[in-house]
This record gives C-alpha cells, structure tokens and sequence, in this order.
C-alpha cells in the first residue's frame, strides 16, 4: 500500500505535461479546436511553427482530406496559427516592416523598437522590451516564445 502511495504521485507528473498543453487565447482558437481538434491534439500544433504559406498549405491540405468550414473559419484559422506558432522573429535583427507584420503591431511600435535598439544597443532579454517608449509589450505576451534575441 506504501508503494502505491508513493507510486501514484510518481505516475501523475508524467500525466499532467500532456493535459497542461493547451493553445494561447486568441482570436480563431475556438474556430481552430472545434474545427481541427476533432483529429488533432496539442501536440501536432504546439512546438510546431510555420510562415501563413505553410499554414495555408497545411489547412488547404486538410481541407481537402474533408476538414469541414466556411471559407472564414480556415481564415480564422490560418490567421491564428500564423500569429501563434509563426516563425521566430529576431528582434534585434528584423525590419520595422518585419517586427510590424510578424509580431503583428503597429508600425510606430515596430519603428520604437528599432530606434530603441539603435539608441541603446541590441535587446538581451524580455525585460528589455518594456523599456521601449511607445510600444504596448503586452501585446506581444501571447506569442513570447516566438521571440528571439
């Protein structure tokens, strides 16, 4: 009876990773998960990233092995997944174009940022994001792991 107690413990750590995986709140999660989650789980999805080409093609694909919606619910989707799991942007190397449209601000904040890192040298880590004047970082919250420095 001892080892059971000790044992069952033990056994729920492996579980809970499995269960703790979930998708980011946004705009088209629900259109995603009743659309997508019927064949997909988590862990298709997550720790996977794309361009919206490759998102695009992924869901036509899908689409076309009989994923079921309207024209604007696979846009929901496309534009969920290309905001969530897009391709990691370097902020210290992309464009104000690039920050703008991959991180999905503003231009005046991607412009921000650039000038902020001219000024004060490259961003070494997250925190260095909050010192920029003009730009909203909790905008840029749900996507964190997209990141790079």
């Amino acid at each position: 009876m001892k080892r059971l107690f000790l044992l069952v413990p033990a056994l729920s750590l492996f579980l809970i990773p499995a269960h703790a995986q979930s998708f980011p709140e946004g705009p088209g999660k629900s259109v995603f998960e009743n659309t997508c989650g019927g064949c997909h789980g988590a862990d298709i999805v997550i720790g996977q990233t794309g361009t919206r080409e490759v998102w695009q093609d992924t869901v036509d694909s899908m689409r076309g092995r009989g994923a079921t919606g309207t024209d604007d619910d696979f846009k929901l989707i496309v534009n969920y997944l290309t905001k969530y799991f897009g391709v990691p942007v370097n902020v210290n190397q992309s464009t104000a174009k690039d920050l703008a449209s991959n991180l999905d601000i503003t231009s005046d904040e991607a412009e921000a940022m650039v000038k902020y890192r001219t000024d004060k040298g490259n961003f070494k880590e997250w925190a260095d994001l909050s010192k920029v004047q003009g730009l909203d970082v909790k905008k840029l919250e749900p996507i964190k792991s997209r990141i790079k420095f």
